[in-house]
């Protein structure tokens, strides 16, 4: 009789313990679906870099990316600049990258003085129409976008997240964009 009401406790937990893992995993799923639910391939593009060189979207395959569109004198640019520049530290090794992309109508006039000012080491490419129209769907209807405006691509090239200044809070609080990063990388989301 006590064989039986232990293995019926052991039962209990373990389905308890089942229950919880799934609801877990469940609120993972939930949490990032509107990641996971709008992917798309991510255009090819060719652009110059501020040093000179040309970076190509296939040098890139394999990568988890973040680009980010800017411009110079933006206040909102400004204060999340440092802050990509940390992620792309912490998390370089693990095949990440930030891409600066910058729209200044004046390109190489104040962007040196802005990554030296920012201490950004990422690349930063000197973007074009042909880009602004490919990934931020710019056209004669709709000319604008926010800035900065990020954009999330997967290691298999997709893009799996798009964050607008103003629209989504990836650009206000950089831990939500890391929770967005992290299982991307293949890392556990941390939770506060």
């Amino acid at each position: 009789m006590r064989l039986k009401s232990i293995a019926l406790i052991y039962r209990r937990k373990s389905r308890l313990l089942l229950m919880s893992g799934c609801l877990i995993l469940m609120s993972v799923v939930i949490q990032n679906w509107g990641v996971l639910a709008k992917t798309q391939p991510a255009p090819s593009f060719i652009l110059p870099r501020v040093n000179g060189q040309v970076l190509r979207s296939s040098q890139l395959k394999g990568k988890v990316v973040l680009m980010v569109f800017f411009q110079t004198w933006c206040p909102d640019c400004q204060r999340i600049s440092p802050q990509l520049e940390t992620l792309y530290k912490k998390y370089k090794t693990q095949d990440f990258i930030v891409l600066g992309i910058s729209h200044d109508p004046h390109k190489q006039k104040h962007l040196k003085s802005y990554i030296k000012k920012h201490g950004l080491s990422f690349p930063i490419l000197l973007g074009d129409h042909s880009i602004a129209v490919n990934y931020l769907k710019v056209s004669p209807q709709k000319p604008r976008f926010s800035i900065p405006y990020l954009i999330l691509i997967d290691r298999n090239g997709n893009i799996v997240g798009r964050f607008i200044e103003g629209q989504q809070k990836e650009t206000q609080n950089i831990k939500l964009l890391e929770k967005r990063i992290t299982p991307l990388l293949g890392l556990p989301v941390s939770y506060p």
